[in-house]
C-alpha cells in the first residue's frame, strides 16, 4: 500500500469510528436508552426519588431488585442496583397500579 492509500485508510478508519459513536448517541437518545449502571444506596434514593427508609423496607421485603454485599446477617449490608433492573420494576409497578385501576373501575 502506498502512502496515499494509508492516509486515506486511515481516514476512513477515522471517519467510521465518529459515525459509529455519533449514531450510537443519537439511537440512545431517540430510543430513550442509558447504558446500565450500578448505583449504589445513596444514588437509587435519588434515582428513585424514595427515602432511605422507604426502599430499605423495599430490599427487606424482597419487592425491589437488589444485591446485597456484606457478611450474611450483618448490620450494615451494602445495597447494590442496576439502573436498568430500576427502570424496568419501575415499569412493572405502573403496569400493576393500572391493572388495579382498571378491575375496580
Amino acid at each position: 500500500m502506498t502512502t496515499p492509500e494509508k492516509a486515506f485508510a486511515t481516514i476512513i478508519a477515522d471517519l467510521k469510528e465518529q459515525l459509529k459513536t455519533e449514531l450510537l448517541n443519537e439511537l440512545r437518545s431517540e430510543l430513550n436508552v442509558t447504558p446500565d449502571r450500578t448505583l449504589t444506596f445513596a444514588e437509587a434514593c435519588e434515582y428513585l426519588h424514595m427515602s432511605d427508609y422507604t426502599l430499605r423496607r423495599l430490599c427487606r421485603e424482597k419487592r425491589i431488585p437488589h444485591r446485597v454485599y456484606g457478611a450474611e446477617g450483618s448490620k450494615n449490608p451494602r445495597y447494590l442496583f442496576s439502573s436498568r433492573r430500576l427502570d424496568q420494576w419501575i415499569r412493572e409497578q405502573e403496569e400493576a397500579n393500572y391493572r388495579r385501576e382498571a378491575r375496580t373501575g
